[in-house]
Parts: structure tokens; sequence; C-alpha cells
């Protein structure tokens, strides 16, 4: 399912990562949601929970730097 919404708005992506955040700062925090509802997979990579745990489709809890370093080439 697709939203009517501009280009490069979270509601055009296929895939929302959410890295490195607690996700309770407003607006930015429902930006994962308005992915999600509008069909994308959600990934939260974050040390600790977010309340939008229950929704992501993974959630890796390990620190962002040892988790996307070898696909940043560190």
């Amino acid at each position: 399912m697709r939203c009517a919404a501009p280009p490069n708005s979270p509601q055009q992506c296929d895939l929302f990562l959410a890295i490195g955040s607690s996700l309770v700062v407003w607006p930015a925090a429902g930006f994962p949601l308005m992915a999600k509802n509008c069909g994308a997979k959600l990934v939260i990579i974050n040390n600790e929970p977010t309340e939008q745990d229950d929704v992501a489709d993974l959630v890796i809890r390990h620190d962002i730097g040892e988790t996307l370093g070898p696909f940043v080439g560190n």
C-alpha cells in the first residue's frame, strides 16, 4: 500500500531505518509510524527499547557503530 505524499517523504519509502533514536521527540518520532502505516518495513537499531519496537519488523538492540560498521567500511 502506498500513501499519497510528496516524493522523499516517509510515506513513500519501502524501508525505514530508525538508527540510534529513542523515538520520543516529535514530530520526528512519527516518521517511522508514517512509513509503516503506508506499507514500509521498519527496522529499529538502538541500544535501548523504544515505544515503537512492537510495530517494527526487525529490532536490533546493539551498538550502532558495531552493527553498521561492516556496511560502511569501518
